[in-house]
Parts: structure tokens; C-alpha cells; sequence
């Protein structure tokens, strides 16, 4: 290749660069910000999964951006508002101050302009629980089994199992690894349950190592828990006061 050909090549790429950064420019501003409202309902449900038209009033709803909380009451039609919003990320927390329902959130959501409706749905903490659960551990099957037994009730009910390494269990991010929800018919008083060792294995809990296992009655359809954001896990708040625990060596 000759000097002159190299130096044309050397200046046309020059030139070439010097014209795409000048086409970059500075960074544009920021979006425009507008102001509106964010309104909606508090809905809430019995342990059996039934709307409820009273105790509407008063539940505390609060809307907060990280940096400042704004806390509104519901009227007696479980309605609130949130006026002059800007754009932006919030968070909604609902928390009613009677009646013993799981508080819950609707997390990080965006808000850009107008009006935006956001209704939240609660569930009451229920007020039944298993009587007691066995944990078998078979070892011609590949499952755990759960026996648990249950006051009768007329109508159908809920329950979910907690599952854990460590006989820490409940309904927060850190107090279970596995979670099943499962239904009761009406009268019925026993439950048996298989777990899958697969589905042990699959969080760290392998053959040989201690399944804790946790049950709490729990709201038909409950409509409180809610995901936290840095774990993607659910946060459980309508669970009874009172569970049966249980351990078995995992398959």
C-alpha cells in the first residue's frame, strides 16, 4: 500500500468520526411532568373467599414515591384519592385499622398523566387453622406426605404449607422457600399431600437434609399477599395466628 493511499485512509476515517460525534449532541432534557390523580377502591373479602359491603370506611391508604408518604382514609364506600400526582413510581400500601385484614401493596408501579385507577383487594385474617400435620418421609416413593386434620366447617376453606431449611417458617421473604396453596372442601377434616422431593431438590433442600414444613389456614382466593420487589417472592399477610408444624427427611 503507498504513504499517499494509507494518509487518504487515515483522513477519511478522521473525518468519519468527527462527524458522528458532532450528529450525537448533548443529551436531551427530561420528560415532561405532568399532575392528576390516582384513585381507586379498597376491596375486601371474608375467609371464604365472599366480597364484603361493610367496615369499607377508614382503611388507611398510603401512596408513597420513596421519598414522601401521603396517607388518605377510604369513605364508607372503601373509595380514596390521591390528588395533584406528579409522573413518576409509586407504591401503594393498604392497612385497615379494624377487623383484622392482611395489610397488602400495590409495588412499583408508574404513574404518567390524567387519572389512574388502582383499586386494592384485602383479605380478613382467617380465624381457623389445622388441628395437627404428620410429615412421613417414605422411602419407596420420591415425596414427602403431609397428614393434617382439620376442625369441620360447612363451608370450603384454604390452606397453604410453608416449606423451609430451618424451623423458621411464616409468610415473610425469608421465612420459607417453598409455598402450595390448597383447597378444603366443605366437612372435609383431613388432608394428605404429597411434596415432591424434585421440588425440594429444586430450592436447596436435598435427599438426606430436613424439610420444615409450616401450615396455616388460609383466606379462599385471599387476595392480600403481594410481591417484594427485590426477591420476586410473595409476602404473606392474611395467614391465621396459629399454624401446626412438622419435619421430615427429604427423599
Amino acid at each position: 500500500m503507498s504513504k499517499h493511499l494509507a494518509f487518504l485512509i487515515v483522513v477519511i476515517s478522521l473525518f468519519m468520526v468527527s462527524c458522528f460525534k458532532e450528529n450525537i449532541g448533548p443529551q436531551g432534557p427530561a420528560g415532561p411532568l405532568f399532575v392528576g390523580t390516582i384513585r381507586g377502591h379498597v376491596w375486601l373479602y371474608d375467609q371464604y373467599g365472599t366480597r364484603m359491603d361493610t367496615g369499607l370506611a377508614n382503611a388507611q391508604v398510603t401512596l408513597t414515591n420513596g421519598v414522601l408518604d401521603t396517607v388518605v382514609p377510604t369513605d364508607a364506600s372503601g373509595a380514596f384519592t390521591f390528588p395533584n400526582i406528579t409522573t413518576g413510581n409509586y407504591t401503594i400500601t393498604a392497612h385497615v385499622l379494624t377487623n383484622g385484614y392482611g395489610d397488602t401493596q400495590l409495588p412499583d408501579f408508574q404513574y404518567l398523566s390524567g387519572t389512574l385507577n388502582k383499586d386494592v383487594k384485602m383479605s380478613v385474617i382467617p380465624n381457623f387453622w389445622p388441628d395437627s400435620v404428620t410429615a412421613i418421609q417414605s422411602a419407596a416413593t420420591p415425596n414427602d406426605s403431609l397428614v393434617i386434620y382439620f376442625t369441620a366447617d360447612t363451608h370450603a376453606r384454604s390452606y397453604i404449607i410453608f416449606i423451609n431449611s430451618s424451623a423458621t417458617i411464616n409468610g415473610t421473604v425469608t421465612g420459607y422457600l417453598l409455598s402450595y396453596v390448597k383447597n378444603l372442601p366443605a366437612n372435609q377434616t383431613k388432608a394428605t399431600v404429597l411434596i415432591p422431593a424434585s421440588d425440594l431438590h429444586d430450592v436447596g433442600i436435598n435427599t438426606g437434609a430436613t424439610a420444615y414444613y409450616a401450615v396455616y389456614g388460609y383466606p379462599v382466593a385471599n387476595a392480600s399477599p403481594y410481591e417484594d420487589i427485590s426477591t420476586g417472592k410473595n409476602i404473606y399477610t392474611a395467614l391465621s395466628p396459629v399454624a401446626v408444624y412438622a419435619n421430615a427427611v427429604a427423599p
